[in-house]
């Protein structure tokens, strides 16, 4: 079972590819923390799956000495901006959500070996060859029967668990045309407020402006005071 899903606002698709892999959140994460531990120690407590930055092992002298104390100096400066420890490089790891991002839901189960099933595996003549080729007598390690087949051999088989895909989206709930609807509606509660009432101010003042600094009226004459009247 697998899921897309498809980020809106500020992602990364800058970086498609990882040690880790295809490029996510958590893979940026443990992408920062080994790089953090190469620079102080020289080696990772785990090497990545895609090994292109050639990291080495933590020996458990050097994971005792070194290792772990830096890690969880990095896990707390990750966890806690504010903490004052501070490392020789850049402990903040600046991981933004991938813009599409592709998920696979694994699970595992198991059981034993069926007798029968056990039973039929030896009677094939291949199968008797393979295991005298890996029996060692002298580690105590024999597949003479069906029952060493049946104890120390697993049949794996990988496959998908259901045929259903899901597809997520996130969209935006509350846009601009909201915020200003929503100041549009709390003006008009409370202040009465109204486009036709707002543009009415506003002409109130120019008027009055224009009134008392330009003489103007409404009538469009400029009044007279007593000397020109005289």
């Amino acid at each position: 079972q697998w899921y897309q899903r498809r980020v809106r606002g500020h992602c990364d698709d800058s970086q498609p590819f990882t040690t880790y892999g295809n490029y996510s959140e958590g893979a940026c994460i443990m992408e920062c923390k080994d790089r953090v531990l190469n620079e102080t120690c020289g080696c990772v407590n785990v090497v990545p799956p895609i090994n292109t930055l050639n990291y080495t092992s933590c020996t458990l002298k050097q994971w005792a000495t070194c290792g772990l104390k830096t890690y969880l100096d990095w896990h707390e400066r990750y966890t806690n901006p504010d903490s004052e420890n501070e490392l020789p490089s850049e402990t903040m790891c600046r991981c933004h959500l991938p813009c599409t991002e592709t998920n696979y839901e694994a699970k595992v189960s198991s059981s034993d070996v069926p007798m029968s099933y056990a039973d039929k595996m030896f009677e094939n003549q291949n199968v008797q060859n393979w295991m005298q080729s890996i029996s060692d007598p002298e580690l105590g390690i024999n597949y003479n029967t069906s029952r060493d087949i049946k104890d120390n051999m697993m049949v794996l088989e990988v496959m998908f668990s259901s045929s259903q895909i899901s597809q997520v989206k996130e969209f935006v709930k509350y846009t601009t045309n909201n915020l200003l609807g929503d100041i549009g509606g709390v003006l008009g509660l409370f202040l009465g407020a109204s486009l036709f009432t707002i543009l009415e101010f506003f002409q109130f003042i120019i008027m009055s402006i224009a009134k008392y600094c330009c003489m103007w009226t409404p009538g469009g004459r400029k009044k007279l005071d007593a000397a020109e009247m005289s």
